[in-house]
């Protein structure tokens, strides 16, 4: 009779009260599993054991001494976050387990045989930071996120958009510069391709992402507003692969394992073909992005586990322009130029190793990248090439603490290089001439660089700016441009604390030194988060945070970093929350939060306050008078949500909040504060493997321009946008749950509605101008096998 080796399982968040569900297994001859059926439970715990279950090894069923193949039954316990007792230690595996997650997620109990062929694991959920998780089936079920896991965000509370349909994004009052991308521990430039794209890696990559709205947790740092992180799916052990054609792209991953299971490699990518798309409307015009993901994991021991994990992503956009040029005979002939609007690419390489610890884990990796944007048909071209190491280390002391500690050390080598090989100085800045077509071009409003979200815009700067505290400083090398070098080292450690059974606290502190140039900073980063289970039902959390940043002007461009001239940005992070489990499998969050942000570097709203005529007669032109602002974000969050696993699931999500932006004697809302944020969603199993869901989304509009500082207090606003998105699927499986193909149509906007991005008051009425209707049709055929 075979018995379990490692079960690593967690409690799925949004769900309530424990659970049972009996799997039925089909293990190899080697102890792996290669089916996994559900024969009681329900959701989401059963999509939640049978997903984990293919990743379990087992120590073979033996006849004869042989090893052989067996079918068995197996229970899965489900408790959810509550005190409980610590588990047992566990015996060695003779396969290579998930690593436990650093993040400090209890690992599950394993499963004792039992006197029947019947086993039980008992998952303990650990209360967790203050954050939002998408599984990877919520995601692919979430109508108008196209599958991409990142995308996703943009339906959680907290989250105010820019554009609709284009994954830029406020949180809690902080800009997209301030907001943080991880992919399992690594920081990257952006998580989305170009535009409308989807998001840089391989939904097969992904097993959840987590959106931390403030306080997070002290592993991740040197941002002042959110974090996203991206968890990387930890391998299956067995032949498999997935793939989809799209409309516009194509992706594929496959995954072998090697060295009788003590090894697997894993590769994934995507292409695109976006520019025969846009071609049928924008003649001339090209937009393409590609990415790819690969990793290598072997088990040098029952504690050790070596792994090399590589992606990267490229974006692009040209247009061609055609010109007559007259001959010395007095023809024309007609010559036809290629020019490149943008060119973005970022590649990581990741190199760790795990140690396994009785009751925690030891992770060393280190990491190399580079980053580059190129624009004016690449004449001008910004790199970043980055060293990285980071050490992980977490352990359970006692059933009442956990002990979490690292460090980590970045260091960066920028440059800029110019086809006329001419210094950047404060009177003749870059800027992007030659990026942009010229009037006429036949080129769409949304594929047009001047539309492009702030995010990503390529980075045109003004004249003449005012010095900050370094006077020796040009502006245009505070802004970023010109050649240094960048290190930062940061330690952080936090102790996750079970007070009493029904109450836990975590406080940490995380300490960072920026040395950029000849000149440094250091930031002070302690947060604490407080949890109180005063029900089985009900939850109330806090959480309080002071973190700092470098300056971030521009967003994130891959290739420029802003100098420390002016110092770091801060800011206060606190919020107040409870959770409630309603019946039904329905659950609710509701959550008031307050951020308050100094010395910040919001260019975007800075336009808005400084963009007046009044302020303009006073600074005699000057396009800044500051680079520098405070800000006040405030408001409400409300989730209802039963998981999409589910025959019925959805979502309700609303955001009430404000976000104010003061700079000497101006005041007013950021430019892109929304009051109000609406997110409504259901998707329904229409049997026979068909399921169809619809996404309802609402915002109120952004502050409109005025011509006086008065005004610009309480600006009248842009009108409220709406749209309604939808996706239909079916699939037909060979053998279930893992070999299959199928197809679904979704549609983001299917409403066509066009948006009020921008607009301009006076005394008498108000003038818009509208963008879109950004509308994203998808196609895609798909299967896993």
């Amino acid at each position: 009779m075979p018995s379990a080796i490692s079960t690593p399982l967690e409690y799925p968040q949004g769900a309530s009260g424990e659970a049972v569900v009996v799997l039925e297994l089909t293990l190899s001859a080697g102890g792996d599993v290669t089916a996994a059926n559900v024969l009681e439970g329900s959701e989401p715990f059963s999509s939640r054991a049978t997903e984990a279950a293919k990743r379990w090894q087992f120590q073979p069923a033996t006849r004869d001494g042989k090893p052989i193949a067996a079918k068995i039954r197996f229970q899965v316990r489900f408790v959810p976050p509550r005190d409980v007792e610590e588990p047992a230690e566990t015996p060695e595996p003779s396969k290579p387990p998930t690593p436990p997650d650093q993040t400090g997620k209890a690992p599950a109990v394993t499963p004792q045989p039992a006197a029947e062929p019947t086993y039980e694991i008992v998952i303990v959920g650990e209360r967790g930071p203050i954050r939002h998780e998408l599984a990877r089936t919520e995601i692919a079920r979430m109508p108008g996120a196209f599958g991409d896991a990142f995308r996703a965000i943009e339906a959680l509370p907290g989250v105010v958009p820019i554009v609709s349909g284009l994954p830029y994004f406020y949180v809690r009052g902080a800009p997209p510069g301030n907001v943080g991308y991880y992919f399992d521990g690594i920081p990257v430039p952006f998580l989305y391709h170009f535009g409308a794209g989807p998001s840089v890696f391989h939904p097969a990559f992904v097993d959840h992402v987590d959106l931390y709205p403030g306080a997070y947790p002290v592993r991740y740092g040197r941002f002042a507003g959110a974090i996203v992180a991206g968890e990387m799916a930890p391998p299956s052990y067995r032949m498999h692969g997935e793939w989809n054609v799209r409309l516009i792209d194509s992706g594929l991953m496959l995954e072998a394992p090697f060295a009788d299971g003590r090894g697997v490699a894993m590769v994934g990518g995507r292409y695109s073909y976006t520019g025969l798309v846009v071609s049928l409307f924008a003649p001339g015009v090209n937009v393409g992005y590609w990415d790819y993901q690969a990793r290598v994991r072997y088990e040098l021991t029952p504690h050790d586990t070596v792994e090399v994990l590589g992606f990267g992503s490229s974006d692009y956009t040209t247009y061609k322009e055609k010109t007559e040029v007259s001959k010395d005979d007095g023809s024309i002939t007609t010559i036809e130029q290629k020019h490149t609007v943008v060119d973005i690419n970022f590649q990581r390489l990741d190199l760790r190793w795990d140690h396994r610890l009785s009751s925690g884990n030891w992770r060393n990796a280190l990491m190399l990248g580079r980053d580059r944007t190129g624009l004016a048909d690449g004449n001008i071209n910004l790199y970043d090439y980055m060293v990285g190491w980071r050490s992980e280390y977490w352990k359970q002391l006692d059933p009442e603490h956990r002990f979490r500690a690292g460090a980590d050390v970045l260091f960066e080598s920028l440059s800029q290089k110019f086809s006329d090989n001419s210094s950047v100085s404060e009177s003749s800045p870059p800027t992007n001439s030659g990026a942009l077509p010229p009037s006429g071009t036949d080129m769409p409003p949304s594929m047009m660089p001047g539309m492009t979200p702030p995010a990503m815009m390529p980075p045109v700067m003004p004249t003449e700016m005012p010095r900050q505290q370094d006077s020796s400083e040009t502006d245009a090398a505070r802004l970023g441009f010109g050649s240094r070098r960048d290190l930062s080292v940061g330690f952080y450690a936090d102790m996750v604390w079970q007070v009493a059974p029904q109450v836990q606290i975590t406080p940490g502190l995380r300490t960072d030194l920026f040395i950029s140039g000849s000149t440094a900073a250091v930031g002070v980063d302690p947060r604490i988060t407080a949890e109180y289970q005063l029900s089985k039902k009900l939850k109330v959390v806090h959480g309080l945070a002071l973190v700092h940043q470098t300056p971030n002007y521009l967003g994130p461009v891959p290739g420029l970093k802003s100098s420390l001239s002016g110092g770091l940005q801060r800011a206060i992070q606190s919020s107040a929350g409870v959770n409630y489990e309603l019946p039904a499998g329905f659950s609710s969050s509701l959550a008031l939060f307050q951020s308050a942000f100094f010395n910040m570097t919001d260019l975007l709203s800075l336009v808005q306050l400084e963009n007046t005529n009044e302020r303009r007669n006073q600074t005699s032109g000057d396009s800044f008078t500051s680079l520098r602002t405070t800000g006040h974000a405030y408001g409400l969050e409300l989730m209802i949500r039963r998981s999409l696993s589910r025959r019925l699931g959805g979502f309700l999500s609303y955001t009430l909040s404000r976000s104010r932006r003061f700079s000497g004697q101006l005041s007013g809302p950021a430019t892109t504060d929304r009051t109000h944020v609406l997110n409504v969603a259901g998707s329904y199993d229409l049997g026979r493997n068909w399921r169809f869901g619809a996404r309802f989304m609402i915002y109120t509009g952004i502050p409109a321009q005025v011509a006086y500082i008065e005004a610009a207090r309480h600006p009248p606003r842009t009108p409220a946008f709406w749209r309604i998105d939808f996706k239909l699927e079916k699939r037909w499986y060979i053998r279930k749950p893992d070999r299959w193909f199928g197809f679904n149509i979704e549609v983001l906007n299917t409403t066509l509605n066009k948006e009020q991005l921008t607009g301009s008051c006076n005394a008498f009425s108000c003038k818009y101008d509208e963008i879109g209707p950004v509308t994203v049709p998808a196609i895609a055929f798909e299967g896993a096998y």
